[in-house]
């Protein structure tokens, strides 16, 4: 292959890869995205503005749960208040007769 061939190809090659280029800038179609892409863009603001919207009922709604859950017992007291009440209905049921025959 001769130099004038070789730099020849060399030169539609470079021609062709930055043909690709553009069109790879361009979207691949030349439309400076095509396909609706402004449109699914707008679509997608819009969506996501309504969910900016719904996030700040969640917000809300978190703060509520956890002002709730702060005034809920706790696990120390609903052992200890079951604990309690194990130990009155066992000295109720051991020492039953002798506060019967104390109160008669």
């Amino acid at each position: 292959m001769s130099l004038d061939n070789r730099l020849a190809e060399i030169h539609s090659t470079q021609a062709e890869l930055q043909r690709m280029q553009e069109q790879i800038l361009n979207g691949g179609n030349g439309s400076n995205g095509g396909s609706g892409m402004e449109i699914r863009v707008a679509r997608l603001e819009s969506q996501l503005d309504k969910v900016g919207e719904q996030m700040t009922g969640v917000r809300v709604n978190l703060a509520t749960l956890t002002e709730r859950v702060g005034h809920l017992p706790s696990k120390g007291f609903i052992v200890t208040a079951n604990l309690t009440a194990i130990a009155l209905i066992a000295a109720l049921l051991t020492f039953g007769d002798k506060i019967c025959a104390l109160v008669s």
